[in-house]
């Protein structure tokens, strides 16, 4: 069996698992999607393992890793939209499902409808946690 993909909705995850507010609002949110990227970055030590973390909006810098994980940014599209389209290639290339990784319930219900898996992440579950949930389910 080939590598068990991962779809990571960054945005989403960082978004709910932190509040936000105040004037320093987007330099906090860069720190803490910096923080999600290097916690997942490391867990993909494991070769039998790939992550994509997506976020919304323009390309910004983000810790590196090894090739199995990436960093993907969405620009004008919204990340929901790339992760369904990762699902679907996967799903219709007979490639075995991609999990998507989430806390929101519409996206994780049509990641099942187009044959991926969910990953229900709940709302304020703190990186490591995700890190440890992703790390359990490619283990089986």
């Amino acid at each position: 069996m080939g590598a068990r993909i991962f779809c990571v909705d960054g945005t989403n995850l960082v978004r709910t698992a932190y509040g936000y507010g105040g004037p320093a609002h987007r330099a906090q949110e860069q720190a803490d999607a910096e923080r999600l990227a290097a916690i997942l970055a490391r867990l993909c030590a494991d070769d039998d393992l790939e992550v994509e973390l997506f976020f919304d909006g323009a390309v910004r810098a983000m810790p590196g890793g090894p090739a199995n994980f990436s960093v993907r940014f969405t620009r004008e599209l919204s990340a929901d939209e790339l992760i369904l389209d990762r699902v679907r290639a996967r799903a219709w290339g007979r490639g075995g499902a991609v999990t998507v990784v989430t806390a929101d319930g519409a996206l994780g219900r049509l990641t099942r409808s187009e044959g991926g898996r969910w990953l229900r992440v709940a709302h304020g579950t703190p990186p490591e946690s995700v890190a440890d949930r992703i790390g359990g389910r490619a283990a089986r």
